[in-house]
């Protein structure tokens, strides 16, 4: 048995990166079939023993071969996809510091990988993913400089 064939009594927390660049963001084709797909961000479990930020790194690394600069926390999605297949999900945004390196590291569970607006991503989205797109939530908000005038 698969260990995403499994499921709990209670909800697993897993990771997903907004990994930046050039104000684009990464945005990974998931086969859910062969004839279907759904958009999803890199991310996945939290291993025993691991921090999220942790977890951020090594999945991007794992499914990108990307490496990221420092990672932030920004969100998180409650993700209820029946009554017996729950989970919480943890969004962080970082910047790629190796974007020549792209590639899909696991061919069965990602078709490509694409960098796109994030404005321009409205279907086919994961679960997760439509959440936090139907929340407030927009990248690179934190290189928005509010400058207050003291006079």
């Amino acid at each position: 048995m698969n260990q995403d064939d499994l499921r709990y009594d209670f909800p697993r927390t897993g990771v997903a990166v907004i990994v930046t660049h050039k104000r684009k963001t990464l945005f990974g084709k998931r086969i859910i079939n062969p004839a279907e797909f759904a958009w999803q961000l890199p991310g996945g479990w939290i291993e025993t023993g691991e921090s999220p930020e942790q977890t951020a790194k090594r999945e991007v690394r794992e499914e990108t071969g990307l490496e990221l600069r420092s990672t932030r926390f920004v969100a998180y999605t409650n993700n209820i996809f029946s009554s017996r297949d729950h989970s919480i999900s943890l969004y962080f945004e970082a910047e790629c510091s190796n974007p020549e390196m792209m590639r899909v590291c696991e061919q069965d569970k990602c078709e490509q990988w694409v960098w796109m607006n994030w404005q321009d991503m409205t279907d086919n989205l994961y679960l997760p993913l439509k959440l936090l797109r139907d929340s407030d939530y927009q990248p690179f908000l934190s290189d928005i400089c509010l400058c207050h005038d003291k006079s």
